[in-house]
């Protein structure tokens, strides 16, 4: 068989499985991202709130808990996914599981500049509201193990800029990651709003 004719053959083969490997590969980027979120969770560490009192991360037994990392020179994703959850608060104060079974924290990747005091005219500016919401910071190496621990990556520049995944977190009793969420425009407060009431209709 001529040679000319063989590697048609073979290029033929070859754009008829490539379909079958896109896919392959499309299945195993799924699993395995899927497996690293779910060993994803929140380490055993303490921070601190605005007043200065102690925060062990696994202090809300019993609660599901929606994590936002944010830093208050944030041009945009932060504050506009803080907004969303001040509109989810609201929503889910009526609903009656806000404090009682599910909680926000909101903490800082910029505990360099995100003192208490800022982080206190942050929570005045978005108008949050204390109940069932925790604002947390900690010390750099505490809040990298944190990041660390969810799989979110912050890179800080020479300006004080920070770029970042955009990723929100919803935590089980156990302090393990179920589930992730966008930040900003990506942030569906209808779709997080039905997941954690359904959730605790369930009794995540």
């Amino acid at each position: 068989m001529p040679e000319a004719t063989v590697n048609a053959i073979r290029l033929k083969r070859v754009l008829l499985l490539l379909p079958v490997l896109v896919l392959v590969a499309l299945v195993s980027s799924w699993f395995w991202g899927d497996s690293q979120q779910a060993k994803a969770a929140l380490p055993s560490l303490t921070l601190e709130t605005l007043d200065g009192k102690p925060y062990p991360l696994s202090a809300s037994p019993g609660k599901t808990r929606l994590v936002e990392l944010i830093y208050t020179r944030c041009p945009d994703v932060c504050p506009t996914t803080t907004f969303k959850m001040v509109q989810l608060q609201k929503r889910l104060t009526d609903a009656g599981v806000m404090g009682k079974n599910v909680e926000f924290l909101t903490i800082t990747i910029d505990p360099q500049n995100d003192t208490a005091d800022v982080l206190q005219r942050y929570a005045d500016q978005l108008q949050i509201q204390t109940q069932g919401w925790t604002i947390l910071r900690g010390d750099e190496s505490t809040i990298q193990s944190v990041t660390r621990s969810l799989g979110f990556v912050a890179r800080k520049s020479a300006d004080g800029f920070i770029s970042h995944t955009t990723s929100t977190y919803l935590v089980n009793a156990n302090n393990e990651v179920i589930r992730t969420f966008g930040m900003g425009d990506d942030f569906n407060t209808d779709l997080i709003y039905q997941e954690l009431v359904s959730k605790n209709k369930e009794g995540l």
